[in-house]
């Protein structure tokens, strides 16, 4: 081959090298393997790094990029060139501060490149910007964490409802109806976890109005106020959902809302305690037409749900609790800690 034509091929490789640089998304570069100079340093480098490559490309030495790594990840980089110096390849990930004042993660591959002797003469590399994949497994270790706790939480509820249930149930055919209605309570709260989107929260409203519509509770005896989408703590909710569950259930088959005449006002607002903790308080009051049409308190006592706001709605959520049977009907009142952020 002649000199021209062998120039003239130098030129284009070196074209064809610079277009496929500049088209891409990841940061090209390469450094002299003895003075670890920067020869070569693609565009992506503006956006990935947040400044202009050229100004990189005027300051060469290797010590002008290692000032742009998060002090703590540096000694990977320094490890890295000296395996690539050696002709092995190398993969770190290392996070840079972004002129914008975030953090970055890059994922970087060094490689050596080499004469005709063998020797290696220069290093090459490919930058990628791997913030958004580092974040979304961190959602994914949070989410998998919460699935475990939430999952240990529900595992302890269902057996702690199905050992309940059993006490109070004389044989297995009321046990059966008991514990599945129980059952579909519990499944109506992961229902409403399951639409939410990341970070949300269920607000008490959907949680009384999912309730009470699983009942068939509604219509012109039925009054309900309060402010709608006070968010609740995740935590609290398998045990609350299924305190509402059993009053709901004790009102239809027991209370005010088995008589024609019998009424239901559900209110609830929300308040500071002593300490500034915010909460939710609710007051739930069933009103018979008249005493002689409530059950006989043995009847109407509320059984595992009163043991649910008496018992566990405090020890579980630091609720302060109270249920009251009155000539006319029944009066219980809740106030829940509500999330602070």
């Amino acid at each position: 081959m002649d000199r021209p034509v062998g120039q003239r091929k130098l030129r284009e490789s070196d074209t064809r090298f610079r277009q496929f640089g500049e088209a891409s998304s990841d940061v090209l570069w390469i450094r002299n393997a003895d003075t670890l100079e920067l020869e070569y340093l693609s565009p992506a480098f503006d956006h990935i790094y947040g400044m202009d490559h050229r100004s990189m490309l005027a300051r060469p030495a290797l010590e002008s990029w290692i000032e742009l790594i998060l002090p703590e990840d540096r000694h990977m980089v320094h490890e890295a060139i000296g395996k690539v110096r050696n002709g092995q390849r190398a993969l770190t990930e290392y996070r840079i501060w972004h002129p914008e004042g975030r953090v970055r993660w890059m994922r970087n591959t060094k490689f050596p490149l080499l004469d005709d002797d063998g020797k290696v003469v220069r290093i090459g590399g490919i930058g990628h910007d791997a913030t958004e994949e580092k974040e979304a497994a961190d959602r994914l270790q949070v989410l998998i964490a919460e699935l475990q706790h939430r999952t240990r939480n529900l595992m302890a509820v269902v057996q702690a409802v199905s050992e309940r249930t059993l006490r109070e149930s004389a044989t297995l055919a009321e046990f059966g109806p008991a514990y599945s209605d129980r059952l579909r309570a519990i499944a109506r709260v992961h229902g409403l976890l399951s639409r939410l989107t990341d970070g949300d929260k269920v607000s008490f409203d959907e949680l009384l109005m999912e309730e009470l519509r699983a009942h068939g509770v509604n219509g012109e005896r039925v009054l309900l106020d309060g402010p709608s989408g006070v968010r609740l703590r995740s935590t609290t909710l398998q045990t609350y959902a299924l305190a509402l569950h059993e009053l709901a259930t004790n009102a239809t088959k027991y209370g005010a809302l088995s008589t024609d005449s019998g009424r239901l006002a559900i209110r609830w607002r929300t308040a500071s305690r002593e300490d500034g903790t915010p909460v939710l308080q609710m007051e739930w009051r069933e009103q018979f037409e008249t005493p002689s049409e409530r059950p006989a308190d043995g009847v109407h006592s509320g059984g595992y749900g009163r043991e649910l706001i008496e018992r566990a709605l405090p020890y579980q959520l630091k609720a302060r609790t109270s249920y009251r049977l009155e000539p006319n009907g029944l009066l219980c009142t809740v106030e829940v800690p509500l999330p602070t952020d």
